[in-house]
């Protein structure tokens, strides 16, 4: 019976994945709210089971600071939500089959009653669930820091653009041509947007730093704004903030450079006394 309840259990899941791919009807309602508009469908008339999944998930997050989905982080490592939560909810429901699976072996193996390890795999779904946020965090961190890296190499271009007698939008366009790394892409592709949308450059960059939380790409945007605005010389400024952010990142480096020798340390100390303990043992024992 217990086998047979469990094998129901998986086949009920299965089912319930499958049921998403399924095409269903469409709804009428839906298509005609959008007649008249400009706005596409996002998921082309037909949704695929990422986004079914995830649309189900989302729908049903309760609103507690753990389960808020990280916008900033994931639009600055390009990832959709969609992509996002169908990931967290696979790791969730293979963090939870791996246990029933292994509870059902144990239940035909008669070493422990089915219900323990149902448990374990509530908690199991549960750590699985949170992983890809630790993982994202960890990922935006990273992207985060290179971002800053290649902004203050960005003033430097863009200084130098304006120095040539370069108009304000044009040096920054110019500048984001230059470099090849993803960030001088993604900078790139937002001034192409404002162009063709008919807004300031600098109000594009604003945006995208508060969208990707990257202040010091703003504050350069603000700067360069001055130009555009005033008609102030900012070489100097653009120069100053540059070599600003060169010299917080090397701060930033040498602090943790000197943790990683902290911690080097005492970990010499450790084995240090690890083995002065083994040299002793043996003279210690002879002598009692």
């Amino acid at each position: 019976m217990i086998v047979f309840v469990g094998g129901a259990l998986i086949g009920l899941a299965v089912s319930l994945v499958v049921a998403q791919a399924l095409p269903s009807r469409p709804k009428l309602g839906a298509a005609l709210d959008r007649l008249g508009t400009t706005t596409a469908a996002t998921d082309g008339g037909r949704r695929t089971l990422e986004t079914r999944v995830a649309s189900w998930v989302i729908q049903r997050l309760p609103a507690i600071p753990g389960f808020s989905i990280p916008e900033m982080d994931l639009a600055l490592v390009g990832t959709t939500v969609h992509k996002f939560i169908y990931t967290k909810a696979l790791w969730a429901v293979g963090g939870f089959t791996s246990m029933i699976l292994m509870g059902l072996y144990v239940q035909i193996l008669g070493i422990l009653p089915f219900a323990i390890p149902a448990v374990f795999g509530l908690v199991a779904a549960a750590t699985a669930w949170f992983l890809p946020d630790i993982f994202l965090k960890d990922k935006a961190a990273a992207a985060r820091k290179e971002f800053v890296r290649c902004v203050a190499v960005y003033l430097e271009l863009v200084a130098a653009e304006r120095r040539s007698g370069k108009p304000p939008a044009i040096a920054l366009e110019n500048a984001a041509a230059i470099g090849k790394a993803w960030p001088f892409i993604r900078i790139n592709q937002e001034l192409t947007r404002s162009r063709y949308d008919h807004t300031q450059p600098w109000d594009a960059l604003v945006a995208l730093s508060k969208d990707i939380s990257v202040p010091e790409l703003g504050e350069a945007a603000k700067i360069v704004r001055l130009s555009g605005d005033d008609g102030a010389s900012v070489y100097e400024a653009l120069r100053s903030s540059g070599q600003g952010l060169r010299v917080k990142m090397l701060n930033e480096e040498h602090t943790r450079a000197n943790k990683a020798s902290e911690r080097v340390t005492i970990l010499i100390s450790v084995l240090a006394l690890i083995f002065g303990g083994v040299l002793m043992t043996p003279l210690i024992l002879k002598i009692m």
